[in-house]
């Protein structure tokens, strides 16, 4: 029987410091059937040439290069043409821990979603995350009830500590939202959560996200008008999810907090 086909989505913005460190730390995985899909996004350093060298020392790399639209212009264009059974998206200034993407491949086996641990780092420290501490399968209804505790949190909200069926993407016509300047990956997961029916948590770190206090995400947070537009957006796919599911009405202040919420941890 084969192994499935994991396609990693690598949005690439001036990143030619970082990224050797973040597609050697992919490439080099004990689990080897991935595509890796590098989007350059208009990037003004060299990071375009070094993802042709990797492409054209790996068969598994290709390379998508466009005008600058953003993280979630660059995932949809790599979507546009990902072939694999799973997707993990992952960014150009992290790495992937040794035996992170057999773990979720494993762990995903007649799921829709896997959720796992990550550690945060900073140039002082490092601390492991995850909110679920023990491995856990969860039908809808318990994922739900699950994440409804604290839906912004990095644990829910972020794409790098997932695993994803394509298929499921794809039925849905799921995309990134490519008008708003943070919060896309949010957003992203709110319109996937309405449509899984089974999901499991490992207790594995599957990622090394290194915290940064500069640039897009963090200093886009605070532009108070931009912000109430996003979470507004955010707010409304939760809610979403939780009419449909007929549990609105047992969740109404857990939703409604959610709009007052600005989540940076987990």
């Amino acid at each position: 029987m084969s192994l499935p086909l994991v396609s990693v989505i690598i949005p690439v913005y001036n990143a030619q410091k970082c990224l050797s460190a973040c597609l050697d730390s992919v490439l080099n995985q004990n689990y080897t059937n991935t595509e890796v899909i590098l989007v350059n996004d208009g990037s003004k350093d060299n990071s375009l040439l070094l993802c042709q060298q990797y492409a054209a020392r790996d068969a598994r790399v290709m390379v998508i290069d466009q005008a600058n639209g953003g993280p979630g212009a660059a995932r949809n264009a790599a979507l546009s043409i990902a072939t694999g059974d799973y997707l993990h998206f992952i960014d150009s200034d992290d790495v992937v821990p040794q035996g992170a993407i057999q773990a979720m491949v494993t762990a995903m086996e007649g799921q829709d979603l896997v959720i796992a641990h990550f550690q945060i780092c900073t140039p002082q420290s490092a601390s492991r995350r995850g909110l679920i501490k023990q491995e856990r399968q969860m039908d809808r209804a318990a994922f739900l009830e699950a994440l409804i505790i604290w839906p912004g949190a990095y644990y829910y909200s972020a794409m790098w500590n997932k695993l994803y069926r394509r298929s499921v993407v794809e039925e849905h016509n799921i995309r990134f939202d490519s008008t708003i300047i943070w919060g896309e990956d949010c957003l992203f997961n709110m319109t996937y959560d309405r449509f899984v029916q089974r999901v499991r948590c490992i207790p594995v770190v599957v990622y090394h996200y290194y915290r940064k206090v500069s640039g897009l995400s963090w200093g886009s947070v605070f532009q108070l008008h931009k912000g109430i537009r996003i979470k507004n957006k955010i707010y409304q796919a939760l809610k979403l999810i939780y009419v449909e599911a007929g549990l609105y009405k047992k969740h109404y202040w857990r939703v409604q907090r959610y709009i007052l919420n600005v989540t940076l941890m987990d």
